[in-house]
């Protein structure tokens, strides 16, 4: 009995530690192929037991399509809880996700295309990226710098805004719905195509850099 014990105590613990070392690695190798995207963490952790993915100072790059060279965001932190149960299911329910963005680049190429819209797409697809098909259920954003490149006209522009964005306690639907706060204003100060937002009430102060 104490041998079966200690057996299984050392296959949980080689588990754990197993999914440590290869979790980075496949997530970098996955992420890098999907979007064509750069990605580093100082550190990413995932509860092999449940759902709990955690993140700490990231850079997401830019793919060939958006300019490549600049960072498309800095990430001060990430996390995220999910229903594991709807997981298994097949549903996508997320109970929580807090993002703090340090500085984030949005960058519209020549064709029109948005570099934050073409990542969440590539990275998630059309029905979660976009649809219903994905839900988080109490969102948080900070967001400190935004700058947006606009390379669609006949004149680029380059505008900087140092953000107070921290919207906290919306729900989203789609992965796109976490960001849609800092959208939301970007179109409003005509810096993006208006969209309709899910969102109502953010409150920002903004001061052009």
């Amino acid at each position: 009995m104490r041998s079966a014990l200690f057996l299984g105590l050392f296959f949980l613990a080689s588990l754990a530690l197993f999914w440590m070392v290869a979790l980075p690695r496949a997530f970098e190798w996955k992420f890098e192929r999907d979007t064509g995207c750069d990605w580093s963490a100082e550190q990413l952790a995932c509860n092999p037991f449940g759902f709990e993915l955690r993140v700490d100072d990231a850079v997401v790059g830019n793919s060939d399509r958006f300019g490549g060279n600049r960072p498309l965001m800095k990430v001060r932190s990430l996390r995220v809880q999910a229903d594991f149960k709807s997981l298994l299911s097949g549903r996508s329910i997320f109970e929580r996700a807090d993002l703090e963005i340090s500085r984030i680049a949005l960058v519209v190429n020549e064709s029109g295309a948005l570099n934050l819209e073409e990542l969440i797409h590539d990275l998630f697809g059309e029905r979660l990226g976009f649809g219903d098909e994905l839900q988080i259920r109490y969102c948080r954003l900070k967001v400190d710098t935004v700058e947006i490149l606009d390379f669609s006209g006949t004149k680029p522009s380059h505008t900087a805004l140092r953000l107070g964005i921290d919207e906290e306690g919306f729900q989203a639907k789609g992965a796109i719905g976490l960001f849609e706060p800092m959208l939301e204003i970007a179109r409003r100060a005509d810096y993006l195509p208006e969209r309709k937002s899910r969102h109502q009430g953010t409150t920002v102060s903004a001061s052009r850099l």
